[in-house]
Formats: C-alpha cells, structure tokens, sequence
C-alpha cells in the first residue's frame, strides 16, 4: 500500500470512527516511515470536514500513539484570503467562481469562510501537496456520502495529478476500514465524473 492510500485511510477511519483501523493504519505509517508531520496535518484538516470534536479526538490520539509534538503556530490573518484563493484556483480552476456564487446564495458566511478558512488556512499548509490532500479529502466524503462535495474533489484530485487508476484505488481500499456502502456509493460517483468528460 502506497503512503497515499495510507494517509487517505487513516483520514476515512478518523471520519468514521473507527479507533481499531485508524490505530492500525497510524502503525503502518510508522513502519512504512510516513512523517508523523504528514499524519498530522491529515488529522488536522479533516477538522473542515468531521468537526472541531473529532480533529481534537484523534489528533490526541494520534500523539498517544506516536509522541508527535506539534511545531508552534502563527497564522498571519492578512493573507489567509489571498492564500485560499490561489490555492482554490488550484483545485476549481474555471469553476471557483460558480463555486463561490452557489455557496454565497446559500451562506454568505460559508462562502468567506470556504475561502479563508478551508483553503487560505488550512489546505493551502505546505507539509502535505494538494494531491495528498485530495487524496484524503476523497475518501472522507466518499464515507460521508456528500456528493456534491466528492465530485468537487475527485475533479480537484485529477487536476492536481491524482490519477483516475489512482481514485479508483482508494475507493476501493474503503472496504479496508468496513465501508462496503460508502465504497460503491463513490464508486458509482467516480463513474458519473468519468463519463462526464
């Protein structure tokens, strides 16, 4: 199994919660010599997609099983904005404006904080690239089941060097964490994605 597909495992089993997989995926990142700084910011971005609760949850976890001590923190405010917007082009290219409009009709609130939150502070970190954390962001809404959400982000993932061989293989390792459904519901997402093009 790749660094990848353990990186994106131990994001879904965090998701799910299932401690018995995740602290066995956390072992096998050890073994396979995976940065417990990577792991880290795994754990902290799904903060965006599970909750302040479970980010809290198992990145305690994770520094229990691993002694992993987090570097201090300092974020400047001032270009949280301009960080979320380049790195969100990233990801939506041509689409970040819709994006933005249909969130904003919604929440005007979300729609800052989409941007300076979710990408100006959290993906646009430098310890994981964009595809490693797509990867992640991939298999926490597939056991989600949002999606929207998922069809944004496989599309982000194969703009940002994900390969389709690749999405396939980490809907497919779900079942590694016991998610037979939620695998077959991405599955037949990705499909929709494919045939889309």
């Amino acid at each position: 199994m790749t660094s990848l597909e353990i990186l994106s495992l131990i994001s879904a089993s965090a998701t799910i919660k299932n401690l018995e997989k995740f602290d066995y995926f956390i072992h096998q990142a050890i073994q396979k010599r995976i940065s417990k700084a990577k792991i880290y910011e795994v754990l902290l971005q799904n903060y965006l997609f599970c909750g302040f609760p479970n980010a809290l949850y198992f990145l305690k976890r994770f520094q229990h099983l691993t002694d992993f001590k987090p570097k201090k923190y300092k974020a400047d405010s001032n270009k949280l904005k301009e960080k979320g917007i380049k790195t969100s082009k990233k990801i939506y290219g041509e689409k970040l404006p819709n994006l933005i409009s249909n969130v904003k009709k919604i929440s005007p609130e979300l729609s800052e904080w989409l941007i300076i939150e979710g990408y100006g502070k959290v993906i646009s970190r430098p310890t994981l690239s964009i595809k490693e954390r797509e990867a992640c962001i991939i298999s926490v809404l597939s056991v989600q089941m949002f999606e929207e959400q998922l069809k944004s982000h496989l599309f982000g993932g194969l703009k940002n060097g994900i390969t389709p061989k690749m999405i396939d293989k980490l809907i497919l390792n779900l079942t590694e964490i016991g998610c037979e459904k939620e695998k077959q519901f991405a599955l037949r997402v990705f499909i929709k994605i494919k045939q889309s093009k």
